[in-house]
């Protein structure tokens, strides 16, 4: 197991470093299939999930739902019974082997659109606030001692 858009030149450390593991466990076992999956979703416990973080989230803010000026990017969850079925399929099919697969789900979604869907789901009306990326940028990078 990766994580989609593993790729040596990303902007993300996560993801480069996905990319070196990918290549060192190829070195080592060159029949290896590797899965990459996005985000993996479930319904029946929130905590292994997505879902656990945006819980937290609520419970730290109040039902503050942050919401940054520009910041529309797209995730495309994938729920963990597909991603155990193709686990299933790769070890059942023989032309699985020494190839990569990226997991994703149908949909894509915006985290304003996740957001709505969650607070939906919770029955919760979420107090808004939207920051300009200048300042959000600004206090993530603040030294809180």
């Amino acid at each position: 197991m990766s994580a989609a858009g593993a790729d040596p030149n990303s902007q993300s450390k996560r993801l480069r470093t996905k990319w070196i593991g990918e290549q060192e466990v190829k070195a080592i076992c060159p029949d290896v299939t590797i899965l990459r999956p996005t985000y993996i979703v479930q319904g029946l416990n929130p905590n292994t999930t997505i879902a656990a973080k945006w819980g937290m989230h609520m419970k730290m803010f109040n039902r503050m739902l942050w919401q940054i000026e520009g910041m529309d990017a797209q995730v495309q969850p994938v729920f963990v019974n597909d991603v155990a079925l193709a686990i299933m399929n790769c070890l059942k099919m023989e032309e699985t082997i020494g190839k990569s697969y990226d997991l994703a789900g149908p949909h894509t979604y915006n985290y304003q659109e996740i957001y709505q869907m969650f607070f939906e789901i919770c029955q919760i009306k979420p107090y808004v606030a939207t920051v300009k990326l200048e300042d959000a940028y600004y206090y993530h990078h603040m030294k809180w001692w």
